[in-house]
């Protein structure tokens, strides 16, 4: 997944790559556990709401499409953002 931004302040464009890999890693239950023991509740409330084996279910799908483009937005200030599986 790429997600790219881009403002008129900054001479360069904002990309940042997220390998499906880190993703299926980063909602594994072990982790999701971890997360909701040290975060507040109401928090903590949403995110023991995941299924991890939808997340991965679902990186595995992403696959598939890969260079679909989920967002693309541009404001009137000339920022811009998109997000591509």
């Amino acid at each position: 997944m790429k997600i790219k931004v881009v403002t008129k302040d900054l001479p360069f464009p904002i990309r940042i790559y997220l390998p499906y890999g880190l993703v299926r890693f980063l909602t594994s239950p072990l982790l999701i556990k971890y997360y909701v023991k040290h975060i507040d509740s109401k928090t903590a409330k949403w995110l023991d709401g995941i299924d991890a084996n939808m997340i991965s279910e679902l990186t595995k799908v992403f696959k598939e499409y890969r260079g679909t483009e989920l967002v693309s937005v541009k404001d009137k200030d000339g920022t811009e953002v998109k997000i591509t599986l």
